[in-house]
């Protein structure tokens, strides 16, 4: 539990990292608003919803495939992730590890190397 409890909080600071690197002057309500509401937040949080973390991230890297996601995108995918429950998670194949590391990831995908 203790574990798990360290790499949340590490994860919720790369998070923030992130969202200070790449929005300097701050990651305003209003764009935070403006990016979870984008088509593809709501297919991404529709698929957690559903359990479905792997396809939700599969689906976010796709869209950056196609030139359709942006960084804050994936941080906001990854942040809703942190909020359900490690069962939840797991019982969807997921695990907090793999958020970290889709984070990661997701992040290189921006020549932001963490």
């Amino acid at each position: 539990m203790i574990k798990n409890d360290f790499l949340m909080q590490q994860i919720k600071e790369l998070i923030q990292f992130l969202l200070g690197l790449a929005y300097p002057m701050g990651f305003s309500d209003e764009k935070k608003a403006e990016t979870a509401s984008s088509a593809l937040s709501q297919k991404l949080y529709a698929l957690a919803a559903e359990g479905k973390y792997g396809e939700g991230e599969d689906a976010l890297f796709d869209a950056f495939d196609e030139g359709e996601a942006d960084l804050a995108t994936g941080i906001l995918f990854y942040e809703s992730l942190l909020r359900i429950d490690e069962k939840e998670l797991r019982r969807g194949n997921f695990s907090l590890k793999e958020i970290e590391t889709g984070l990661r990831d997701y992040a290189k995908l921006f020549h932001v190397d963490l």
